[in-house]
C-alpha cells in the first residue's frame, strides 16, 4: 500500500522535530567516563604449600551521564562494568570471570532556592550514593554496582547543612521472583555540618534495618576537620558507638570506632610539591573478659587504605565484623609520603606502609599481615594516567594453629607475598 503525499510530509516533519530534539537533548547531555585495565604479577615466599606465581588482570569502567532540566534540576546516571573474580568474588574490583553490568547511581535532583526558612533546599530521588566524612560508618565505592535506592533531602542555612536520607538497600521477592514483599532492608540517616572559618564539623546518626528480629542498630557519630595553624596542615577526626536492638535476658551488644589523620604539604627545591599523611583507625571488637558483645559493625562502610590491608568494604574486599571477620576488632595504621619532583612535573612517586592489629586480641593472632607499598603515578595528557604499583605483604608473626586442629591451613600459614602491577587509566 502506498502513502500519500500529505502522509509523507508528515512523517518527515515528525522525523525532523525528532532530530531536532535528539540534537538539543544531545547537546545538553554530558557524558564522562573512567575505564582501568590493571595486570598484575604476584609471587610467594615462606609458603607451605609450594604456591604457584600468579599473573592476571582486572579491569573496571563507569559511565556517567548528566542532564540539566530546567532551570534548577538535573539527571544523572552512571553506568558500571566490573570483571568477576571467581576466586576471590567479594573482591569484586577485578576479574578473570564473567563481566557484570549495574547502575551505580540514577537518579533525578531539583534545587529550589529560598524554600520555606532556608537558604536553599536539594531533593534528589532514585539510586545514588550517600557519604558521612571519610567512610567510617557510611561511605560510597566507586567499584560498588548496588547502592541505594531512596530519597534524599538538603537544607542550607547560613552556615549551616543539614541532610535527611531514607533508602531501601535490599528488596526481598515472593517465591516467583517478580512481586516485591512487603520486607525489605532500609537505611535512615540524619546528618548535620557547620562550617567555621577553617574547620567543618559533622554529626550525624545512622539507623540501619535488616529484615527479621533484632536485626537493627542505631549509630551516633561525629567528627571535625579542617586546618591547624598552618594552612597546608590538615587534619580530620571521626568518632562513632553504635548500638545493636538484642532480645530480652541477652548480653547488650555495641562498640565504638573512630578514625583520625593528619596531612601536611609543602615544596622545595628540585621538588614541585610534596605531602606527608599519617592515618589511623578502629573497630572494637568482642573482649573475651567480658559477658557484652563489644563490636562495632557497620552494613556500608567504605574507607580504602593501602591494597590488601587497610580497608572496610565487604563489597571490595575488606573484611569486618558482619562478615564473620575480625569478631575482634581491628586497628589500623597507614602512613605515606609522596613527591613530585621539578624534573618530572607529571609524575608522583609515594612510599606508603600500612599495619593492621586487632582491637582486642583474645588468642594472640593476627590474621592481617603489614604491607609495603611503592607506587609511581605518569599523567601522560589530561586524559591518560599510568601507574606501576610494587607491593610487599609481610608477615606479622610467625605461622600459628589457631583453630587448634593440629594443623596449618593456608589461612594461617604467614606467607610473604611481592606484587607489581601496571595500570592504564582513562578518563574522559
Amino acid at each position: 500500500m502506498q502513502m500519500s503525499k500529505h502522509s509523507n510530509r508528515l512523517m518527515v516533519l515528525v522525523a525532523a522535530v525528532l532530530s531536532l530534539a535528539a540534537t538539543r537533548a544531545g547537546a545538553q547531555m554530558q557524558w564522562s567516563g573512567d575505564f582501568m585495565t590493571r595486570n598484575y604479577w604476584e609471587s610467594f615466599s615462606d609458603d607451605r604449600d609450594n604456591r604457584e606465581n600468579l599473573e592476571y588482570m582486572r579491569f573496571m569502567g563507569q559511565l556517567t551521564a548528566l542532564a540539566p532540566f530546567g532551570r534548577n534540576g538535573k539527571f544523572r546516571t552512571d553506568l558500571v562494568t566490573i570483571g568477576d573474580n571467581p576466586v576471590y568474588p567479594s573482591r569484586s574490583l577485578g576479574g578473570l570471570g564473567a563481566i557484570r553490568f549495574g547502575i551505580s547511581q540514577i537518579y533525578g535532583e531539583f534545587t529550589q532556592p529560598e524554600f520555606l526558612v532556608f537558604d536553599m533546599a536539594r531533593f534528589r530521588f532514585g539510586r545514588q550514593h550517600y557519604e558521612l566524612g571519610n567512610g567510617l560508618t557510611l561511605g560510597e565505592s566507586y567499584y560498588q554496582v548496588d547502592d541505594y535506592d531512596g530519597i534524599r533531602v538538603d537544607f542550607a542555612r547560613d552556615s549551616w547543612t543539614f541532610g535527611l536520607f531514607g533508602a531501601v538497600t535490599e528488596q526481598a521477592l515472593t517465591p516467583e521472583g517478580f512481586v516485591p514483599e512487603p520486607l525489605s532492608d532500609q537505611l535512615y540517616v540524619a546528618q548535620a555540618q557547620y562550617e567555621l572559618p577553617k574547620h567543618t564539623l559533622l554529626a550525624y546518626t545512622v539507623y540501619e534495618k535488616k529484615r527479621g528480629d533484632f536485626n537493627d542498630n542505631i549509630i551516633v557519630g561525629a567528627g571535625s576537620s579542617g586546618s591547624i595553624v598552618l594552612e597546608k596542615l590538615q587534619y580530620f577526626a571521626e568518632i562513632a558507638q553504635q548500638s545493636f536492638n538484642t532480645p530480652t535476658g541477652t548480653p547488650d551488644k555495641g562498640g565504638i570506632a573512630y578514625m583520625a589523620g593528619v596531612s601536611y604539604s609543602w615544596s622545595m627545591p628540585h621538588v614541585r610539591s610534596a605531602k606527608a599523611e599519617i592515618r589511623t583507625a578502629a573497630y572494637q571488637g568482642d573482649d573475651a573478659m567480658t559477658t557484652d558483645e563489644e563490636i562495632f559493625s557497620p552494613f556500608y562502610p567504605s574507607w580504602w587504605w593501602g591494597d590488601r590491608t587497610g580497608y572496610a568494604n565487604g563489597s571490595v574486599g575488606g573484611d569486618y565484623p558482619n562478615h564473620d571477620k575480625q569478631v575482634e576488632g581491628s586497628r589500623v595504621w597507614y602512613g605515606r609520603v609522596y613527591v613530585s619532583p621539578t624534573f618530572l612535573p607529571k609524575a608522583r612517586v609515594q612510599l606508603q606502609y600500612v599495619t593492621v592489629g586487632d582491637y582486642v586480641n583474645n588468642d594472640n593472632y593476627t590474621e592481617p599481615d603489614d604491607e609495603f607499598g611503592v607506587k609511581v603515578y605518569y599523567q601522560v595528557n589530561d586524559n591518560v594516567r599510568i601507574q606501576g604499583r610494587y607491593l610487599r605483604r609481610l608477615p606479622n608473626g610467625a605461622d600459628f594453629d589457631q583453630n587448634g586442629d593440629g594443623n596449618i591451613s593456608e589461612i594461617e600459614d604467614k606467607v610473604t607475598a611481592d606484587r607489581l602491577m601496571f595500570e592504564f587509566r582513562v578518563q574522559f
